[in-house]
């Protein structure tokens, strides 16, 4: 059974990662920054869909 009382859905590691990219994204070239948040986007469906 899923515990939705803990934390944010996909867990800290994403919320850091988000952070991060969206940080570092104003000082990177847009195609990149798309990229990046694109990646980070599959990471969190695919973790999210094993759990």
């Amino acid at each position: 059974m899923r515990d939705s009382g803990k934390g944010p859905r996909g867990g800290p590691i994403i919320w850091l990662m988000a952070v991060i990219v969206i940080s570092l994204a104003p000082a990177m070239h847009p195609i990149a920054a798309d990229i990046a948040v694109l990646s980070l986007t599959a990471y969190a469906i695919s973790a999210h869909s094993r759990q």
